[in-house]
């Protein structure tokens, strides 16, 4: 099904606002509940506070597949034994490079499919999946990953082979990914990530960048999060508190007003709806 020719979304810019790391922390959990028009995100299944989306039915909620623990503290275990998903201290890889380099493709697949199965056993209605620090890249990760969405009958956060083009990756493993995403009938999305913007100017980025935006499908990244001394101790605590505070600009909404705001839930639904998922 090509998506963006439904009537209601052929010609518009179709958006789906996206929480990336929910359960990382309870004042992210309290962002997104407090952020009720865009009801969008994804949570790590190895968090602590993962368990607060329990029998969750108000949101639309993804599992952020985590493979890496990029923090000197929190740091993040596996759910499973696979020792080449470790450290030598036994928590993920801190960085992309080094699970790259590390991870067997069989271990990563079954610590997936446990962060999935997680997140069912809490009863939350898994409508999708993407990866924290896009550690499925790798190409092996990558088709496990799409074939997981198929598995399960859910989608999968797949960038366009457009935006791949413009991502910073090894030009063999940009190749091969662009190969599996226009072989995919999933939905292909163009993300829009304004993290390494300065937070001082947050809304005014947002506002533009959204204004500027082509008809299309988008997977809009936000990391919003209150300030508490919890979420103090994270170093990008200042991005994720301007993220929340961007979300409920009036010059942001005003722009997204402009534009059809979808969920991944009714995207997953119209799919299984018309046999295609």
């Amino acid at each position: 099904m090509d998506i963006l020719a439904k009537p209601e979304f052929a010609g518009r810019r179709v958006v789906v606002v996206h929480h990336d790391d929910l359960g990382v922390s309870h004042a992210a959990n309290v962002a997104h509940r407090a952020l009720t028009r865009f009801p969008s995100g994804s949570i790590m299944m190895t968090t602590a506070w993962a368990a607060e989306w329990a029998g969750d039915t108000d949101h639309d909620l993804g599992v952020h597949l985590t493979l890496t623990s990029e923090w000197k503290s929190p740091r993040y275990r596996p759910i499973t034994c696979g020792p080449s998903l470790r450290d030598s201290r036994g928590y993920l890889w801190p960085t992309v490079e080094e699970a790259w380099a590390k991870i067997v493709a069989a271990e990563a697949e079954a610590e997936m499919c446990a962060q999935i199965e997680a997140a069912l056993a809490l009863d939350i209605d898994v409508t999708h999946i993407d990866a924290h620090m896009g550690v499925v890249l790798r190409p092996d990760l990558a088709e496990i990953y799409h074939r997981l969405a198929r598995e399960y009958r859910i989608l999968a956060f797949l960038p366009d082979p457009v935006a791949l083009g413009h991502m910073q990756l090894p030009a063999t493993v940009a190749a091969t990914l662009q190969s599996m995403t226009r072989a995919s009938s999933l939905p292909k999305f163009r993300p829009v990530d304004g993290y390494s913007g300065p937070p001082n100017t947050r809304a005014d980025w947002l506002s533009d960048m959204l204004s500027a935006l082509e008809p299309g499908l988008y997977h809009f990244i936000h990391h919003a999060a209150i300030t508490t001394p919890e979420s103090q101790a994270f170093p990008d605590w200042e991005t994720r508190q301007a993220d929340f505070d961007a979300l409920q600009a009036r010059g942001v909404n005003a722009v997204l007003d402009k534009c059809v705001l979808t969920t991944y839930r009714e995207l997953r639904d119209m799919l299984r709806d018309a046999g295609e998922l």
